[in-house]
């Protein structure tokens, strides 16, 4: 059945509210403030008082620079919302207070990395003590990408995707506290959750600010290398279906390359790190781990749709596999669930295997390709 999928409202629109009165100037440590005249000296300033979980951030201005909450914004992936206060001398910047609230995911994952956890709210040390219990599992599995792949799923096993058009800074359903505890979140909850819970098991997890049809949120994750990949747990969710087809992850955006994405959704990538241009080993269809695990965990890449559906049959036949993920070059002819559904189940299976089954399955376009993902059981 078709779900219907309300609009991602984005985070911006929250960043002119003040959630707190503004400080006074002087309760910032201005003796510690540096002089910041450029973007990347200001990054680099945020990202360090993000790590400190720092809700106060005051600082020097030179050079005119102005960077106001909307802007500042993108430049950060643990704040929700933020409050900012110009002082001017001689009628140009000369310090600024920023004051800024957190995402509870990553006061969260600040508390488990310090292991500091009296800030946290008692909803927090709810979700606190829910992702400890999903990262110990993680952290379990045997290869890193079966880690990710485990903190990928609890999300979308534990949540559905839900938003409302007139949103209120705090509300559950933006944060990791609606997609793990109250089972329903927006793609700012997913993200907070998947940011979490991904810092927690060790990876460098960030979030982008963008739009994919409409305003949206999603992750950035990198593996120590330099590399970094798109993940976006909301898009793969079965409750955010862009298509008709089986409830099922479909896992496009798991490590997923710019080539792929960049069809669906669209960022300012001047202020975010620069993601890997091809598919290769980290991505769900392309990763040898498909092999390893005889098709379990991961997809595979085939070079055309009707190798795909004939593999997918054999595995059906052989193994007794339920769930298949393929990706393959795009093609008008199998763009059609309806086509590739019938195709599989009264051609393939009857002709080669000489059996029934039944299948539920999807497919969807995305970039140049198409991925498929089927459900089948022989019909005894």
């Amino acid at each position: 059945m078709r779900k219907i999928v309300l609009t991602a409202i984005f985070i911006l629109t929250l960043i002119v509210q003040s959630f707190v009165s503004a400080a006074d100037f002087e309760s910032a440590d201005w003796n510690r403030a540096p002089r910041i005249g450029n973007k990347n000296d200001f990054v680099a300033y945020i990202k360090n008082c993000e790590q400190n979980c720092q809700t106060l951030i005051p600082m020097y201005l030179a050079n005119d620079l102005v960077v106001k909450g909307e802007e500042f914004l993108k430049f950060t992936s643990a704040i929700q919302a933020v409050n900012t206060t110009f002082e001017y001398k001689n009628g140009k910047p000369n310090r600024v207070l920023y004051e800024v609230q957190f995402y509870p995911g990553a006061r969260v994952e600040y508390a488990y990395r310090t292991g500091n956890t009296s800030i946290l709210t008692g909803d927090e040390r709810q979700l606190y003590a829910r992702a400890v219990q999903i990262v110990g599992e993680a952290k379990r599995q045997p290869t890193i990408l079966r880690r990710e792949l485990y903190i990928h799923d609890a999300i979308t096993q534990a949540s559905t995707y839900y938003t409302e058009s007139n949103q209120k800074l705090g509300a559950r359903y933006l944060t990791a506290i609606g997609a793990l505890i109250d089972g329903r979140a927006n793609c700012q909850g997913y993200a907070d959750a998947f940011y979490m819970l991904g810092r927690m098991c060790g990876f460098n997890v960030g979030k982008i600010n963008g739009v994919a049809k409409e305003p949206h949120t999603w992750n950035t994750i990198e593996f120590g290398d330099g590399r970094y990949y798109c993940v976006d747990v909301t898009w793969d969710d079965p409750s955010f279906k862009m298509n008709e087809g089986g409830e099922y992850n479909n896992y496009i955006y798991f490590n997923v390359p710019l080539e792929i994405i960049k069809s669906t959704h669209n960022w300012e990538r001047n202020y975010y790190p620069q993601i890997v241009q091809k598919a290769d080993g980290r991505y769900f269809y392309m990763t040898k781990e498909f092999s390893e695990t005889r098709g379990k965990y991961f997809g595979f890449h085939s070079r055309t749709a009707e190798d795909a559906l004939n593999y997918i049959a054999r595995r059906i036949a052989d193994e007794g596999c339920r769930l298949s993920w393929a990706m393959v070059p795009y093609s008008s002819k199998y763009a059609d669930t309806s086509f590739v559904g019938q195709r599989l189940v009264n051609e393939i299976l009857p002709r080669n295997y000489h059996f029934a089954a039944k299948a539920r399955m999807s497919v969807t376009h995305c970039g140049n390709y198409l991925f498929i993902t089927v459900d089948a059981v022989r019909n005894n």
